[in-house]
């Protein structure tokens, strides 16, 4: 089965233009994140890489590191600042794609974040760990936006590995997924394409009809309806 592979953190899956699509950000923004950009004179450092490669192609890793970023994004907060602690979480955790791992957000791993957060200054509006309530014994617990992080993706294996999948609508929508070792990572339902089913339902077939054509892979008609309203809300790609 695809979905037992290995989740392949480092292999491009997307263009740069169709990563800033899925994730419903500007394409600028995104490329600034991933691999830094030039102001006149100022180099702003890359975000996500290590360091800037001029590579419009875009991992799985760098997506999944991306989608968590964009969880901050809504709140206006100056996300350079968070630089120095991915760069300390890639070397503590060796891998170039901490963020798209569960390590630092269970268990001991949590230590981890809040000893980083507190060396380099990490204010408390970008904390991805805080402490709990005095009747939790003060334990590290997960912030709003991590919290909503992991709620969107499911790691394999659970809590300790990479994320191998990454749902575009929440929790509550899950139906529709992206998982980079189906359909080279575009929004599926049980392995269709959604682009696929909208397109069908634009042609003018009848719901009943495609129901029928993918009768094996359990497509529904509430399934078709999802599929057109997420395709209608990504924008076109630049």
């Amino acid at each position: 089965m695809p979905n037992d592979w290995p989740v392949p953190l480092d292999r491009p899956v997307y263009q740069m233009n169709e990563a800033a699509r899925l994730l419903g950000m500007p394409d600028k923004t995104l490329r600034r994140w991933i691999d830094g950009d030039r102001r006149f004179d100022t180099v702003i450092e890359p975000l996500i890489r290590s360091e800037s490669t001029r590579s419009m192609e875009v991992t799985w890793g760098e997506f999944v590191e991306a989608g968590f970023l964009c969880q901050y994004r809504y709140r206006s907060l100056p996300m350079e600042r968070l630089r120095p602690l991915i760069a300390a979480l890639r070397k503590e955790l060796h891998t170039p794609y901490p963020l798209a791992q569960a390590k630092p957000l269970y268990a001991g791993g949590r230590q981890l974040l809040w000893r980083e957060q507190q060396n380099h200054g990490i204010g408390p509006d970008l904390f991805l760990v805080v402490q709990g309530p005095l009747e939790k014994g003060y334990q590290l617990v997960l912030t709003e936006v991590a919290t909503q992080f992991v709620s969107r993706v499911e790691f394999e294996p659970p809590e300790t590995g990479a994320v191998a999948k990454w749902y575009p609508l929440g929790p509550d929508r899950k139906r529709i997924v992206l998982d980079p070792r189906v359909s080279f990572g575009l929004p599926t339902i049980s392995g269709i394409r959604t682009e696929t089913l909208a397109e069908l339902h634009a042609a003018g077939e009848s719901d009943a009809s495609i129901v029928k054509a993918y009768s094996t892979y359990g497509i529904s008609p509430s399934d078709i309806v999802e599929a057109v309203q997420f395709e209608r809300s990504l924008r076109p790609a630049a």
